[in-house]
């Protein structure tokens, strides 16, 4: 369509969809009226569930006219016939970003049309997504069904599939349906300020071709400014929405005058071919595709790769020396973290809260629920306020105790009923937490400001806020609590967790981004073992990411401001294991601060006032709406 088609030739060539009523009859209104006068004035969309149409099991790729004719409201509110065509040249979207497992009774229907979305007519699988996935991976591979070869995909969508391990399926998907154009993210903004979340624009043509698909180049685009600096808002006025396009192509041009790495005040434009993206992430031992981190591609400074290569052979992620837990969930943590005057006042028996020491002498059953309760990365007991009960009898053998009638008050105000209690096998013994998680290093599931890794000697148990970690050689568990507090380890984070905003922009760390942290092989951290350990970095005070670097303000960074231990712990790493120049290493720490300075910019334009409780305040969005289409009537 050219820039002169009619606005009732444009209306036919569109067709929409979404499962709500609102926003549904809103984007008709919005169509319509931009020509009142035109007869045919009634735009192709639909309130339904996507994933209801071109269901493989109502008839999949060859679905007669006759399914495909659905009924539409017109302005008048009179039903109308419309039939979707087989193909279309483009989708267009922005899916919801919640998780399968996030929502509440999905029901079984609805859980079989999202099943449905990952297969073809005959039932085979068109991709591997976990339900960990976000909702927006089942729209990719079913909105496939509809596009011709050639067509374009452009969803505008959460960033996490980018590094996390639920994400992998989902590129293994564009990388053998697509030519992935681009993927684009801010550095500065959130592009939607009422959703507690990041997003990138994800840009795809379908190709059949696999030769060019390998050679196809993906440009990873990384906006330093906000988007309406490359891009003017949208306008009625005609000149106004020449403008817009022009610097939409303006934008592409750049884009795509550029197959080597090219960086400058505005962007930064990072590409690769989607057969690099392909061997990165595939595993030749275990013969598939395994994922690998995207986001690099977008938000890591050339220092970054310069590491990586400096680090082939010295560098391996943290799971190949240990295994990473999660911590104690007990679904209830009112009823099972107690403090002592709280487990007297109730008389409960020592021998569930209590344990005993290797000098067998009873002591408490300590619990470390979150890391800002502690001020040194070393995990005191004294410190702590709590400690977990570990009921491992059965109820039967609990006839007698006070700790029955404990757990019957418990019951009656219906701890038992909640989903982590009830998963618990056998139901009756919704109590028993097993045997707890206690291992030496106590990793944080989620950072703001205070990079801090803890040193655990005294084995506390940990809460599912903190991951435990298991050395394989357990003689190494204090070096690499050390290793884990160095500036590096909060470079990686910064890169690779992710970063749902909100509350001072934390990062949530995914458990595989934890085992994927890049620490220094076995031999030298033997190599280096004594010298690290006599750093007072685990028994002092840790100061947030600023303090830590010396740095007051955010673009102050120099070598001799930051806290002597910790430049200590950087260059045995980056100096004398990677040999980085000092130049260098002075990169980095500017990286880090740049990345933290970005996060929190980023998290300030999460406008909590523009929500309510639940979501978007909606009835204030349509008021709104309607005022707005009575005044241009």
């Amino acid at each position: 369509m050219n820039q002169l088609t009619a606005h009732e030739d444009i209306i036919e060539n569109l067709w929409g969809v979404d499962i709500a009523k609102f926003p549904a009859h809103l984007s008709t209104i919005n169509l319509a009226i931009n020509d009142l006068g035109v007869e045919r004035n009634y735009p192709n969309i639909i309130q339904e569930d996507f994933f209801a149409i071109l269901s493989p099991t109502d008839g999949g790729f060859s679905l007669p006219d006759k399914w495909r004719k659905v009924r539409a409201k017109t302005l008048n509110v009179k039903d109308r016939d419309v039939t979707f065509p087989r193909w279309f040249d483009a989708v267009v979207g922005n899916p919801p970003y919640t998780r399968q497992e996030e929502i509440p009774k999905i029901g079984i229907e609805k859980e079989r049309l999202i099943e449905s979305a990952l297969k073809d007519p005959s039932g085979k699988r068109l991709a591997e997504i976990g339900k960990r996935a976000g909702i927006h991976a089942y729209f990719f591979v079913h909105g496939t069904k509809f596009l011709k070869d050639g067509g374009f995909f452009g969803f505008i969508v959460s960033n996490s599939w980018l590094d996390v391990d639920y994400g992998k399926g989902l590129q293994e998907f564009f990388l053998k349906n697509y030519k992935i154009s681009t993927v684009i993210e801010s550095k500065v903004e959130r592009w939607f300020e009422e959703a507690d979340i990041n997003t990138c624009i994800v840009i795809l043509q379908k190709c059949k071709d696999k030769k060019e698909r390998d050679e196809n180049l993906v440009r990873f685009l990384y906006l330093k400014k906000a988007l309406r600096h490359f891009v003017p808002p949208a306008q009625d006025m005609w000149e106004k929405q020449v403008e817009r396009l022009n610097a939409i192509e303006g934008l592409r041009k750049t884009l795509l005058a550029h197959s080597s790495l090219y960086e400058n005040d505005e962007l930064r434009i990072y590409p690769k071919t989607q057969s690099e993206l392909w061997d990165e992430g595939f595993d030749p031992e275990e013969k598939k595709y395994v994922g690998a981190k995207w986001g690099k591609y977008l938000r890591a400074p050339e220092i970054f790769f310069k590491i990586l290569e400096k680090g082939k052979g010295k560098l391996v992620p943290l799971k190949e020396v240990a295994k990473v837990h999660f911590g104690i969930k007990t679904g209830a943590n009112e009823f099972f973290y107690l403090t002592e005057e709280e487990i007297k006042r109730k008389r409960i028996d020592k021998e569930f809260w209590m344990h005993k020491d290797k000098k067998h002498r009873w002591a408490p059953n300590k619990v470390f629920v979150k890391a800002n309760e502690l001020i040194k990365p070393t995990v005191d007991s004294g410190a702590l306020k709590k400690s977990v009960l570990l009921i491992g009898e059965s109820r039967g053998k609990l006839k007698g105790t006070k700790m029955l009638d404990y757990i019957e008050a418990g019951e009656r105000k219906g701890y038992h009923k909640r989903p982590t209690c009830l998963s618990r096998e056998p139901h009756r013994n919704w109590f028993n937490l097993g045997e707890g998680i206690n291992y030496s290093i106590a990793f944080p599931e989620r950072v703001r400001l205070r990079h801090i890794v803890f040193y655990n000697p005294h084995k506390i148990f940990l809460n599912k806020n903190l991951y435990g970690i298991e050395m394989h050689q357990k003689r190494l568990s204090k070096v690499v609590s050390v290793i884990l507090n160095s500036t590096l380890n909060a470079f990686y984070l910064e890169l690779f967790a992710r970063q749902p905003g909100g509350g001072g922009g934390p990062l949530d760390i995914d458990v595989n981004v934890a085992a994927d942290l890049l620490i220094p092989k076995t031999y030298y951290l033997e190599k280096n073992k004594s010298r690290l350990i006599r750093l007072p970095i685990l028994h002092r005070k840790m100061g947030d990411i600023f303090s830590e670097l010396g740095a007051s303000s955010f673009e102050q960074a120099s070598l001799e401001n930051v806290k002597p231990d910790r430049r200590e712990l950087d260059k045995i790493i980056m100096e004398d294991v990677l040999g980085l120049t000092e130049e260098e290493q002075l990169e980095v720490y500017k990286a880090v601060i740049d990345l933290v300075k970005s996060r929190i910019e980023k998290a300030k334009s999460f406008n909590k006032n523009k929500r309510t409780k639940n979501g978007i305040n909606l009835n204030a969005l349509k008021n709104s709406v309607i005022e707005h289409i009575k005044r241009e009537a």
